[in-house]
C-alpha cells in the first residue's frame, strides 16, 4: 500500500520551537484519529512533511481530509534519489497513467544535497519519459497537461505521486486554547468549524444536540455542555478563553455586541449568506 505524504502550511511560518510544538500536535491528532477509526498507522516526519503509513490508506485519506492543519496529501511511491534509479522509477511510474496522445508535465522539487537542480531534474526526467513513450505520441505541456507527475527528492530518497488531495488547512486542533462555541442554528455549525480551523479546542453549547453531529466527523472528541443564559459564566466554568457566536454583521447591529470579561469571536461576521451556505455544504458533505 502507498504511504501518504502530508503537507501543512502555516506551521512553516512559525519559529522553530513553536513549529515543533504544532507539528507534534498535528502528528498526535493524526494518530488519535486513526486510533478512533481502529486503523493502525506509523507516522514519520521531515521538515515540512509528514508521512503516514497505515493498513488502510483509503481510510487514512478519509481521516486526513478532515484533519485540521493538513493542507493537502498524496499517495506516494518511495524510491532512491540517485538520478539513474530515479529515472527508471519515474518511467515505471508513468507507464500506467500515460495514454495515447496525452500531454504531461514533470513537477520536481528537491531538499538536501544532490548533483542536480529541481529544474534540471524535471528536464532530464521529462526527456526520458518523452523518449520512452514515443509510440504513444505523448507531448509535454507545462500549462495544462493531461497528466502531472510530481517528484520530491529529499536527501537520499525521492517520492513520486500524480494526485494531490485537499485537507481543511488551518492550524492543528488544540493549539490555540479552548473556546465556548454557541450553536443556535445551522450557522453555528459553520462558526464552530471556523474556530476549529484556527486551532481552538471547542466546548460546544447547542440549542439542539443534532447541530453537533456534523461536527463530530471533524472533531471526534467534541465536548458539549448545556446552554445557559449567562455565557460568560458558562465559559469560565469550562475553562474557556473566549466565546464564539454565529452572528453576522447585521445580527450584531440589530442586537448589539456581547460584552463581558472574556473575548467574544464572530467567525462569520465578514461572510455573505451565500458564502456561509457554501461552507456549510462542505462541512455537511
Amino acid at each position: 500500500m502507498p504511504a501518504l505524504l502530508v503537507r501543512y502550511g502555516e506551521l512553516g511560518l512559525k519559529s522553530s520551537s513553536v513549529r515543533r510544538r504544532f507539528e507534534n500536535a498535528l502528528v498526535d491528532d493524526i494518530k488519535r484519529r486513526h486510533g478512533l477509526a481502529r486503523t493502525p498507522c506509523m507516522i514519520s516526519s521531515t521538515r515540512g512533511r509528514i508521512f503516514v503509513d497505515s493498513d488502510d490508506w483509503r481510510k487514512s485519506c478519509e481521516i486526513l481530509s478532515r484533519t485540521f492543519g493538513v493542507v493537502s496529501f498524496s499517495p506516494v511511491t518511495e524510491v532512491g534519489s540517485e538520478l539513474g534509479e530515479l529515472t527508471e522509477a519515474v518511467l515505471s511510474f508513468a507507464e500506467p497513467i500515460l495514454f495515447e496522445g496525452a500531454s504531461f508535465a514533470i513537477r520536481s522539487r528537491r531538499s538536501g544535497t544532490h548533483p542536480y537542480t529541481s529544474q534540471s531534474l524535471a528536464k532530464d526526467l521529462g526527456s526520458a519519459v518523452l523518449e520512452r513513450n514515443k509510440p504513444l505520441g505523448v507531448t509535454v505541456s507545462l500549462d495544462e497537461p493531461d497528466v502531472e507527475i510530481f517528484v520530491e527528492a529529499r536527501d537520499d530518497k525521492a517520492y513520486l505521486y500524480s494526485s494531490v488531495l485537499s485537507g481543511p488547512g488551518g492550524m492543528p486542533l488544540a493549539t490555540q486554547g479552548r473556546v465556548l462555541s454557541v450553536l443556535e442554528s445551522e450557522r453555528g455549525i459553520a462558526s464552530t468549524w471556523l474556530m476549529m480551523k484556527r486551532g481552538c479546542s471547542i466546548m460546544a453549547s447547542a440549542r439542539e444536540t443534532t447541530l453537533l453531529e456534523p461536527l463530530r466527523k471533524w472533531y471526534p472528541n467534541l465536548k458539549s455542555t448545556n446552554l445557559e443564559t449567562d455565557l460568560f459564566s458558562l465559559a469560565q466554568k469550562n475553562d474557556c478563553i473566549g466565546i464564539a457566536l454565529e452572528f453576522r454583521l447585521d445580527d450584531i447591529e440589530r442586537t448589539g455586541a456581547l460584552k463581558g470579561p472574556l473575548p467574544v469571536f464572530y467567525p462569520l461576521v465578514g461572510m455573505a449568506e451565500e458564502d456561509i451556505e457554501r461552507l456549510l455544504a462542505r462541512i455537511l458533505d
